[in-house]
């Protein structure tokens, strides 16, 4: 493929997962209106979600005409203002489901700090991996990152969504392993890993040594900590090859499915469309991944290859975690579904994400020395 079409390939596969999305959730409103007689929430998702993507469009196409080098100096000054809003919102926040993860906005459902800093988070450890090798040595590059990334994976924690916290510590590794480490520092890296590992298995809450628990055995509470898991995996299997579409859909109009309008789309998707629906959409994914790889190939600045080795480690473990959650093959988080999921948040931190991915492979040719 030639390089000048990489953009259009990636651009590509961000507007078709975003209209999967659209799609999906204009799609399950109709399932309500037919089976209940009415729209219903689904409406209301789908309509939200319009001018949530506008609004995030509008600031997106503006960071094209930022020069990308800029996003150096912006890092630091986003990363104190990112860590601020997650201690505010242990302390001011609102909650839902167990978690405190939203701070109150007016005219919206709340703004949630752990998505935006997900992308806050790739900025410093690039910045931080990229700092002129002659100050600082290797070690000292992993221990600034360690320093960097612990206090918001911490404080993410604390609300709590250990889902957000350990994708935080997944997307830094996945980084640092990029950081052409010698096969002694990966050794050291992973014993801390597996160190950090047991202090967080002993440190879980009761809910959450529950919630590994229910999803290496389900059945065993079917009508308790077991039900999510149970009705999602009914869910996503009941739409059979091609989907129930609109008039065959129960699940999502009856909402035997919790939160699947967000944590459990995955499953909406395979009851409204089926395998057929559920295969185009991992086929989308692997287009968004194949396409931010090549344009990850074309890059020659280091600083920019990190920002976009971390925004595709994003992508492939939440959709990775995501899709296996619904099937039970993960333990349950609240991890979303990229592009897919309900939240203002979240689609505006992928937005942002991949209008970085072009800006960069638009500046490309200048950054080469």
């Amino acid at each position: 493929m030639k390089s000048h079409r990489l953009p259009l390939f990636f651009i590509i596969s961000v507007v078709l997962l975003i209209g999967f999305g659209l799609a999906t959730f204009y799609v399950a409103s109709l399932a309500e209106r037919y089976t209940l007689g009415h729209f219903g929430s689904y409406y209301s998702y789908f309509q939200k979600t319009l001018l949530l993507l506008g609004l995030s469009l509008i600031i997106a196409v503006m960071l094209q005409f930022v020069n990308y080098r800029v996003l150096r100096y912006l890092t630091i000054p986003a990363y104190v203002i990112g860590t601020g809003l997650l201690v505010a919102v242990l302390f001011f926040g609102t909650g839902a489901y167990g978690s405190r993860r939203w701070i109150p906005v007016a005219g919206s459902s709340g703004l949630q700090p752990s998505e935006i800093q997900k992308l806050v988070i790739i900025l410093i450890v690039a910045l931080i991996l990229t700092l002129p090798q002659k100050r600082l040595t290797v070690g000292l590059k992993i221990l600034l990152v360690i320093a960097a990334v612990m206090p918001s994976i911490l404080l993410v924690e604390k609300e709590p969504d250990l889902g957000s916290a350990s994708l935080l510590l997944g997307i830094s590794v996945i980084m640092l392993v990029h950081f052409r480490l010698t096969g002694r520092q990966l050794l050291v890296l992973g014993l801390v890993l597996a160190l950090v590992g047991g202090g967080v298995w002993l440190g879980l809450r009761p809910y959450q040594r529950t919630r590994i628990e229910t999803f290496l055995n389900p059945q065993a509470d079917p009508l308790g900590n077991g039900y999510n898991v149970i009705q999602s995996i009914v869910a996503t299997g009941s739409g059979g090859l091609w989907g129930r579409g609109i008039k065959g859909s129960t699940q999502a109009p009856l909402s035997f499915v919790p939160v699947q309008y967000a944590d459990f789309v995955f499953s909406l998707v395979g009851e409204l469309f089926g395998f057929a629906g559920c295969a185009l959409l991992v086929l989308l994914f692997v287009m968004l991944l194949w396409s931010t790889f090549l344009v990850f190939r074309s890059l020659t600045d280091d600083f920019a290859r990190y920002i976009v080795v971390g925004i595709g480690a994003m992508w492939f473990l939440q959709a990775a975690v995501n899709m296996g959650m619904t099937i039970g093959l993960s333990p349950v988080t609240g991890i979303p579904l990229p592009f897919i999921s309900y939240g203002g948040s979240s689609l505006f931190t992928q937005v942002m994400a991949a209008s970085i991915v072009v800006s960069v492979y638009h500046v490309r040719d200048e950054l080469r020395f």
